[in-house]
């Protein structure tokens, strides 16, 4: 995934090269939050979306920390009116790496 986000245009070697993602103070490469952000709304559209992508009518992520490709990202939801309040979770780290919420254009009717 992390080499596959470089076609979004972001060339960072944090991405890609364990040698500058060391001198990063990082364990090795991280995860694009492109990726990451992608991961998590696309849990939320199909859940809550019958995964109909129309139906996001807007999204704001706030990067809490670092993912390492490769670690398993847990995805929890809250349905608040009309908005989806979510947030991931790295399974092997238990730990909270993006928060935030999905506005949707309309409520499908089994929710």
């Amino acid at each position: 995934q992390a080499l596959l986000y470089r076609l979004s245009g972001d060339y960072n070697p944090v991405h890609s090269d364990p040698a500058i993602a060391k001198v990063a103070a990082s364990q090795g490469p991280i995860l694009h939050g492109l990726c990451t952000l992608g991961f998590a709304v696309r849990a939320v559209i199909k859940c809550t979306g019958r995964g109909d992508a129309n139906a996001v009518k807007n999204i704001l992520g706030r990067f809490l920390l670092h993912i390492y490709p490769g670690e398993t990202l847990i995805s929890e939801m809250w349905l608040q009116g009309s908005r989806v309040l979510y947030q991931a979770k790295v399974k092997e780290r238990d730990r909270t790496v993006l928060a935030g919420y999905v506005d949707l254009r309309h409520i499908p009717s089994a929710l």
